[in-house]
């Protein structure tokens, strides 16, 4: 098996982990595991898709990965801000 077989079996399974917890309602937008299975699974699809390059799925994947990167650092930046607000003398 190629590697970017394998990596498009690891991004299904991510992505369809992330899909079906989501409307399980076990995960949230607002869960890290939601945001990093997403990054992960699109970023895996990203790299499958360069051999043989598909232009569609490679541009799709990318952007979806990157959107998973911003929720990723949109939950920290929201966390510490919270953390720093609550260590705050009032």
């Amino acid at each position: 098996m190629s590697p970017m077989v394998v990596f498009g079996l690891i991004a299904s399974v991510a992505l369809l982990a992330a899909f079906a917890l989501l409307n399980l309602g076990k995960l949230t937008p607002d869960h890290y595991t939601y945001q990093v299975l997403n990054f992960v699974g699109a970023g895996f699809l990203t790299a499958s898709a360069a051999d043989p390059f598909n232009i569609g799925v490679f541009w799709t994947e990318l952007i979806w990965s990157l959107l998973g990167l911003f929720g990723i650092m949109k939950i920290w930046f929201s966390r510490r801000k919270a953390r720093v607000e609550s260590d705050a003398p009032a």
